[in-house]
């Protein structure tokens, strides 16, 4: 396009705008149109370099800024010989001056607007373009929510005129109907926002049939008239509804259509309207009448005819979804005919008509849609069910209705089973419900549904043709969504079999035990013998043996809540418990008869006998005494050929040995009879050969524990033979030469290892090698690495963490062996922390790469890369988990493999130690009250923090959060102000300069070569920041509403966040941080930020230095993250911290808003949006007012942003049910279509 930038649109110089008189509508159209045609043109050419698509958007930009654009923008749209882009582009100049605009009119400017608007509505045909249409339809929403009820009173009139004109002018009072009803009502619109009591009162005044506002309304304002007629719009929709079934809308889609959108404004206004208005006019049988016809005509020529049976299906959702239907009549009206037996066949046949088009292979996405909505419909009817049994008449068919949940929940679909699921959840807990007949008689197949989908579906192979499976690929798109989703559809169904067994436990418990043994018998029927060669921890074997095991255990927390309380007599409920007792045991007791060759099966089993023994078998301590050596002599071969069958035989080991102490801490006198024989097998065990520390290390804890629990000895024996445990890591911790070793970072270098690493990967050529897992360690690299390992083992972090955990793990701090632990480590602390803390400040160094200064720059590469762990991320990896770790197992003897070692070796360090850390800070007083502890352990821990990964900081920061969250009140202020601030300056650096890197490479400023990498990298960033933020919700929670805790005088203690608040050296470093937080690219760490801000602002009323610094610095944190795309899901807490922080301090905050692009112009407008803000007291109205204010900064309104972004998602999922961090696995790249303002303020 040539000389663009020179172009000026033609507009006419007579005019400026203002209406002279009505003649100024009629007008003649501008001439000279090229210029806007050829822009129009170019935007639209994708073969246009993109300077000049921007200098045509410029343009067309300018032009609507104009003073005649109105006017023109008008005369574009009326004239029907125009293209349909031309017209259009007229109707966005009226929208830009209706949005940016309008407070700037006169009355008679703004009337003269309105009236352009009206002319198009009434000239609307039906040959128009739809969007031209709905966009005429917009305008006029636009213009009602800033004037309808105000000024402009006869709009309704005007509405019931359109009405009677035809089919397209009807569409425009449709489209204007359902978008009122929306946004006044149930989006968030910032405009309607600041009318919402009045356009509010206007939508139920002309909804709502006269006769019912009278009954229920009778005192409400009628001083001004802004009805039309006393049908109400809810009636005459029903009225419209009613000719559109009656005339041929299965052959004609322009009546189909309208019946559809017909639908939709009932949809939209059924959640707000008076309940009686729907009774009135029976706005359901209406609804139910559209989706008998279109269950009818599922087959019917017209292909869009199953539209209509969804928007009836959503209608009824929108009213029995509602809240408000409690009152007796309102349900009894309104909810209690969808349980009549017309109704329940009516709803059968909506079912029925969606069934033969489930072929997972080939969806029919519209009708498959429609039966997830008719779905959560009857979900909602259950619901109702449940919580208003008694308002049901017996006469209606309740039977029928439940054959229908049942139909929807063995669908082979999870996403339309589950709101069922969910449903049962609830109705199964009312003693009516489950006493009816024909839910008794569904009670052993919800037991087997509910185990057979207890199989972790996500772990099923890529190649599984099961149709459930292939429902759900097409339903959840992101692995991270889909975990979740099957993760709450999995706790439904233990909930579901928790609460059956709790109810029945006899024949329930029978029944899971029963289908457990047979899955037990049978698990290779169909894929043949076990085999090492072949061995999966995701076989199907396992995984069905698993659902069968998650199920019995469910089934065991369902009968330890029967055993709590139950409606038996005592006799009767002592009866069947030893019954059932004899049951549990005589099972495992098959069970460990039984032969497990798979250790992940293995594992498994001896976890659920080990549940049974610890809380239903307590009385049977000769079951636990063989369970124990079943656990002991169980088979733990490894075979290192297998490198995944290696590891599950490892995580057997570990959890055989956790099991083992679960047993020695309920049973320890039984436990301690049989000591002799216990100590001599574990005396045996680790005299073999193939025996490691590790394994060393839990025989050691299962002796603590049956010593230390134990009431068979006396407290002075007893602690003699736990001191007798302790002395030798006492001595080693003290010993000179670890002291000296631990001295400097290079002796701590010497200690573990790597003492000539430099030298080694200098040599070995590791830096000239690309292909780390290609090439083989040779001898001498094997010898370093085994060295490395055996230097590791013989450290005292290990051992001190597994006799730790045995001291403490499962005991209260009132109990006896509590006081005994507290006793024994106190004595053992001045012994381990000075060395404890030396470890860990090495450890994280070697991270920092200051300390590899004095390598040549080829060798810090290589340092760098050997810090970079290998990791699997669900939803991100390309390949399988198991692959994965196949992969990581079969490279050891590799450069990569030593890598490993290396970077694995300083990570149990460092993570044993937080781990220590913790364990001793569980003695209260005894640990936080040691003088002067704080800055040292601070300094540890954090000096070197911010050279850790994300990943890596993820763990430090879980095990800060612990010791923080337990320092006793009275020692906060000698403990905390040193570690919150030393932590928090870590986490800004870190979250600061890791996202900004993330932004970089988003936006293409920084190459990044594996996206997948990428990705991982942002996910676990996302985890690190949510971690963050929620700490800083612990310390700063105003919002609590626990009991005030009182110490031993009676003296209420002060709450953490009154502490936090209190001292300045903590507070500063949380809200340096906070306003970070508030800028990073996490919708959800974002949102959680905002909403502790939000609390803690009234406790800055005061002037102060924190008080400046959050109504200058958060302040602009918060606009500029108003004003990107990226925050349009949280533009509601964020509007709404910017009202509050304005309110703090009117005068900071006015001279910030004032800095703003175009602002100090328009200094008017921000004192009378400031003068608003102190008069609304509503937070949707303080909002509404923030985001009118900062809409025209870009000259786009965020709220419309933020409807385009959601416009793109698919709906598919209940969110309900995939409620997890709303990560975006893909990266955007390029630059954003609404830039940032970071540059807009002032200097």
């Amino acid at each position: 396009m040539n000389g663009l930038g020179n172009l000026v649109l033609n507009f006419n110089p007579t005019t400026n705008g203002s209406p002279q008189n009505q003649q100024n509508i009629d007008r003649s159209i501008p001439q000279d149109l090229d210029p806007v045609l050829e822009a129009l043109e170019v935007i639209y050419n994708a073969k246009v370099p993109n300077s000049t698509r921007h200098a045509a958007t410029e343009y067309l930009e300018r032009a609507k800024r104009h003073p005649d654009a109105p006017y023109t923008g008008f005369t574009l749209a009326l004239n029907k010989t125009q293209a349909p882009a031309l017209r259009y582009y007229g109707l966005s100049m009226l929208e830009h001056a209706i949005k940016f605009t309008w407070e700037d009119f006169e009355q008679e400017q703004a009337l003269l607007i309105r009236q352009y608007v009206i002319r198009l509505a009434q000239q609307i045909g039906p040959d128009d373009p739809v969007y031209l249409r709905n966009k005429v339809g917009q305008l006029w929403t636009d213009i009602a929510k800033r004037a309808w009820g105000a000024e402009w009173l006869d709009m309704d009139a005007m509405l019931l005129e359109l009405w009677g004109a035809s089919l397209a002018h009807q569409a425009i009072v449709l489209y204007v109907l359902e978008t009122l009803s929306e946004e006044v009502f149930n989006k968030e619109d910032p405009i309607a926002g600041l009318r919402g009591n009045e356009l509010g009162r206007a939508c139920v005044e002309i909804f709502t049939p006269a006769t019912v506002l009278h009954e229920q309304l009778p005192n409400r304002d009628t001083s001004e008239t802004i009805r039309a007629g006393d049908e109400g719009w809810v009636a005459r929709l029903c009225g419209l509804l009613d000719q559109c079934l009656a005339n041929d809308f299965r052959q004609d889609e322009r009546v189909l259509s309208c019946a559809v959108k017909t639908l939709n404004v009932l949809r939209a206004a059924m959640p707000w309207i008076i309940p009686k208005a729907i009774s009135y006019t029976n706005t359901v049988d209406y609804i139910c009448k559209a989706l008998d016809a279109s269950s009818e005509t599922a087959q019917a020529p017209c292909g869009e005819s199953v539209s209509l049976s969804k928007a009836a299906i959503e209608a009824l959702f929108a009213i029995y979804n509602r809240p408000h239907l409690q009152d007796a009549s309102d349900f009894t009206d309104i909810v209690g005919p969808m349980f009549s037996h017309e109704r329940g066949l009516l709803l059968h046949k909506a079912y029925e008509a969606t069934k033969p088009h489930m072929d997972p292979n080939d969806i029919d996405e519209a009708r498959y849609l429609t039966c997830k909505k008719l779905s959560e419909l009857v979900a909602l009817l259950g619901n109702f069910v449940e919580q208003k049994t008694r308002l049901i008449p017996a006469t209606h068919d309740l039977a029928l209705l439940f054959s229908l949940f049942y139909q929807l929940l063995i669908h082979s679909s999870l996403v339309v089973s589950i709101p069922i699921l969910h449903s049962f959840t609830k109705l199964l807990r009312s003693p009516s419900v489950r006493e009816w007949e024909f839910v008794a008689r569904m009670i052993p197949d919800l037991l087997n549904l509910c185990t057979s989908r207890l199989i972790r579906y996500e772990n099923l192979p890529d190649e599984c043709e099961d149709a459930t499976t292939l429902f759900l690929n097409d339903d959840i798109d992101t692995k991270p969504e889909k975990h979740a989703f099957l993760g709450n559809y999995r706790r439904y169904c233990v909930d579901i079999i928790e609460t059956i067994v709790r109810n029945s436990p006899g024949e329930a418990m029978s029944h899971l035990l029963d289908a457990g043994e047979s899955v037990s018998a049978h698990l290779y029927d169909n894929t043949g013998p076990f085999q090492v060669q072949s061995f999966s921890k995701t076989s199907l074997p396992f995984l069905r043996f698993d659902a069968q095991i998650v199920a019995i255990d469910a089934g065991l927390k369902g009968y330890l809540k029967w055993q709590s309380g139950s409606a038996l007599t005592p006799e009767q409920h002592e009866t069947l418990r030893n019954d059932l007792q004899d049951r549990f045991e005589t099972w495992c007791m098959k069970m460990l008869s039984t032969t497990f060759e798979d250790p992940e099966i293995l594992r498994k089993a001896i976890g659920l006998m080990v549940t049974f023994s610890t809380k239903a078998l307590t009385t049977k301590p000769n079951f636990a005494l063989g369970l124990l050596k079943y656990i002991l002599d169980a088979p733990k071969q490894e075979d290192s050929a297998f490198p995944q069958y290696n590891e599950s035989v490892k995580d057997l080991e570990r959890s055989s040995s956790m099991d083992a102490q679960r047993l020695a801490a309920i049973f320890p006198n039984d436990f301690m009879n049989a000591y002799e024989q216990i100590d001599q097998k574990l005396n045996e065990l680790s005299a073999k050969s193939t025996t490691d520390e590790r394994q060393k290390n839990g025989y050691a804890a299962l002796r603590f524990i049956i010593i230390h629990r134990t009431t068979v000895l006396d407290r002075n024996t007893m602690q003699i033979e736990l001191q007798k445990m302790l002395q030798p890591l006492k001595d080693t911790w003290q010993n000179p030469h670890f002291t000296e070793s631990l001295s400097t970072f290079e002796s701590f270098c010497e200690l573990v290892g790597f003492g000539h690493l430099g030298d080694f990967l200098a040599t070995k050529k590791f830096h000239i090698v690309q292909d780390w897992t290609a090439q083989l360690l040779d001898d001498e690299g094997m010898q370093m690495q085994a060295a490395i390992l055996d230097r590791s083992q013989k450290l005292p972090f290990r051992i001190t963490r597994t006799l730790l955990g045995a001291s403490t793990d499962r005991l209260q701090e009132e109990e006896a062996a509590y006081e005994i632990a507290r006793e024994l480590w106190a004595d053992a602390m001045p012994a381990i922390l000075p060395n404890l803390l030396q470890l860990i400040t090495h450890a994280q160094g070697f991270n920092n790469m200051e300390n590899w200064a004095s390598l040549p720059q080829e060798l810090q590469a290589v340092i760098r890369r050997v810090l970079t762990d290998r990791f699997w991320q669900a939803g991100i990896s390309t390949e399988s988990r198991d692959d994965f770790f196949a992969r990581v197992s079969g490279s050891k003897t590799t450069y990569e493999g030593f890598a490993s070692t290396v970077r694995g070796t300083v990570r149990q360090i460092r993570e044993t130690c937080y781990y220590i850390i913790y364990a001793l800070s569980r003695f209260g007083d005894t640990f936080y009250g040691i003088s002067d502890l704080s800055r040292p352990l601070s300094q540890a821990l954090f000096v070197n923090a911010n050279t850790l990964s994300a990943h890596h900081l993820s763990v430090l920061l879980s095990a800060a959060t612990h010791i923080i969250e337990g320092c006793p009140v009275r020692l906060r202020a000698q403990f905390l102000p040193e570690v919150v601030s030393g932590l928090f300056r870590e986490l800004n650096m870190k979250v600061e300069s890791e996202w900004a890197l993330v932004t970089a490479q988003a936006t293409g400023e920084i190459e990044q070569d594996n996206l997948g990498d990428e990705m991982k990298t942002e996910s676990i960033l996302r985890q690190l920041t949510h971690s963050s933020v929620t700490l800083v919700s612990v310390l700063l929670d105003t919002q609590r509403i626990d009991a005030p805790k009182r110490d031993s005088q009676g003296t209420k203690e002060q709450a953490m966040w009154e502490f936090i608040l209190s001292e300045n050296s903590c507070l500063e470093p949380i809200l340096i941080f906070a306003k970070t937080a508030i800028r990073v690219r996490d919708s959800r760490s974002c949102a959680l930020m905002l909403r502790i801000i939000r609390y803690v602002l009234p406790h800055f009323k005061d002037k102060s230095a924190v008080r400046v610094y959050i109504c200058t610095e958060v302040l602009q944190a918060a606009i500029n993250s108003l004003h990107e795309p990226y925050f349009v899901d949280v533009q509601k807490d964020l509007a709404s911290v910017i009202a509050h922080i304005i309110l703090l301090d009117i005068e900071t905050t006015r001279q910030i808003l004032l800095q703003l692009p175009g602002m100090q112009a328009r200094a008017d407008k921000v004192d009378r949006k400031i003068e608003a803000l102190q008069n609304i007291a509503s937070e949707r109205g303080q909002r509404s007012v923030v985001l009118d204010l900062l809409a025209s900064v870009r000259g786009v309104s965020i709220h419309e942003a933020g409807k385009m972004e959601r416009a793109k998602r698919k709906d598919r999922v209940n969110e309900q049910y995939t409620m997890v961090e709303t990560q975006q696995t893909g990266i955007i790249r390029g630059n954003s279509p609404i830039g940032g303002i970071s540059e807009m303020f002032g200097t």
